[in-house]
């Protein structure tokens, strides 16, 4: 148990609802969220599509803060302006030693956060995509970068909080690549190197942390392969000296694990194709109890395909809002809410096996794996004649993004895969690392007991 620590943040980072799609917010709501983060996409537009884009997006505010959701901006300030000749695009990245194109940059986000300025905080994002493209910035010059961003906000949106993103800003001071090791130790160095730059972080200013050696698949199976233990930041000692120092606010961000996507390494079946439904609540739970015992202000969970991960964007939700909630026990949970009362134990049963055969824990080295569900159903032909036996509810008790009947046929097409033998592993293009010398090596890893 991770003690009496609770989050003041369970966060969420998605896309917009659509308006077919406002029912979204109820299940967020439901499910426990009390913050979003929408991605300022202005970037990729026209300049002359950019005074409608805004009042798009600050209307998609609106609603999501009437709906009693804080609602923060990611700006993914390293992204060139998209100018034409079609109406959206991409014009890829920038170094920011190019000073004709920062300051153009700056003036872009001065032009956005001036949009948005209805949003309760924005955030730097520090790379994938952004960084240093040509390999010549430092560390020093990510921060410049960022206090200019966060200048900005001063001015146009002075009511507004301010963070500093620390995703991938491993693509600073040089652009190794997310496959090698040296990636994601520098991803640890370069994330203390930037909490310790002068007048960065503060009460003004929060950090957010990606978290990669504490629960992702690239990131362990890259340390694994090196024949070393991750570099885990933060640490609670790290969080620590952050609060001495007043820093607000101070979040993790455990991006893909809801989704099962650790997109480019896990295939071959990557959830971004099939629209099928999984679990991952053992890793969900084992992330939150991380964040927990860091005593972080609250972590935020990002779902790309809301309709087909209804169960882990339910389940990460339940879990930081409830320290006891076992995976098992939010599997039934959830079961019930989508099986009449009758077929609710049958679901539980199935969404088990499920899990059991996560791509996710698929793609973990084996010393990172945790212990399977206890299960009585052997076969995909098992869990697919269970699940035949399933009632949906015609009524859920909560909004839901599909109704229960849509989400039993997306387990069936996760049963299929699986029968197929399709459970995301490593991409083949991945080449293990090298070990690494005898004596610079930690001690053995051990798995968490708790299931």
């Amino acid at each position: 148990m991770p003690g009496t620590h609770r989050f003041r943040t369970v966060g969420i980072y998605v896309q917009p609802p659509t308006k077919e799609q406002q029912h979204y917010y109820d299940f967020y709501g439901a499910c426990g969220y009390n913050y979003l983060e929408f991605c300022e996409g202005g970037f990729a537009r026209r300049p002359d599509a950019l005074a409608s884009y805004y009042a798009g997006l600050a209307a998609d505010i609106a609603e999501a803060r009437n709906r009693g959701f804080r609602v923060w901006i990611l700006l993914l300030a390293g992204m060139k302006q998209w100018k034409g000749p079609g109406a959206t695009g991409s014009a890829g990245t920038f170094g920011s030693l190019e000073t004709d194109l920062l300051n153009e940059r700056l003036e872009f986000v001065r032009r956005a956060v001036r949009g948005l300025r209805n949003a309760d905080g924005f955030e730097f994002f520090a790379g994938d995509p952004g960084g240093d493209p040509q390999g010549r910035a430092t560390i020093a010059d990510c921060a410049a970068f960022a206090r200019s961003v966060h200048t900005i906000v001063k001015e146009e949106a002075p009511k507004a909080g301010f963070a500093v993103n620390l995703w991938a800003i491993a693509e600073w001071a040089g652009f190794p690549s997310p496959f090698s090791l040296d990636f994601w130790q520098k991803q640890a160095a370069l994330s203390k190197a930037a909490v310790g730059q002068p007048d960065l972080v503060g009460p003004d200013c929060g950090v957010v942390f990606s978290m990669d050696g504490y629960y992702r698949s690239l990131t362990l199976r890259c340390y694994s392969d090196g024949g070393i233990r991750p570099d885990l930041y933060p640490r609670p000692t790290d969080v620590a000296a952050l609060r001495a120092r007043r820093v607000a606010p101070v979040l993790g961000w455990p991006y893909f694990l809801v989704d099962e996507c650790d997109d480019g390494f896990i295939t071959p079946n990557n959830v971004v194709t099939g629209g099928q439904s999984q679990a991952e609540t053992r890793y969900i739970r084992a992330v939150v109890d991380r964040g927990l015992l860091l005593k972080l202000d609250g972590l935020v969970a990002n779902a790309s395909f809301v309709a087909a991960e209804p169960l882990n964007i339910y389940a990460f939700a339940r879990m930081c809002k409830s320290p006891g909630l076992t995976p098992a026990a939010a599997l039934d949970e959830f079961a019930g809410l989508i099986a009449e009362e009758a077929s609710t134990g049958v679901l539980g049963r199935v969404l088990r096996y499920i899990e059991n055969h996560c791509n996710w824990q698929n793609s973990l080295p084996v010393e990172y794996r945790l212990p399977d569900f206890t299960c009585d159903l052997r076969t995909p032909a098992d869990a697919m004649s269970a699940l035949d036996v399933v009632a949906p509810r015609t009524r859920a008790p909560i909004a839901l993004p599909e109704p229960p009947g849509s989400y039993l046929a997306r387990l069936r097409r996760r049963l299929e895969t699986i029968a197929r033998g399709e459970i995301g592993g490593p991409n083949p293009g991945y080449v293990p690392q090298p070990r690494r010398a005898k004596e610079q090596q930690d001690r053995p890893v051990t798995r968490p007991a708790r299931r």
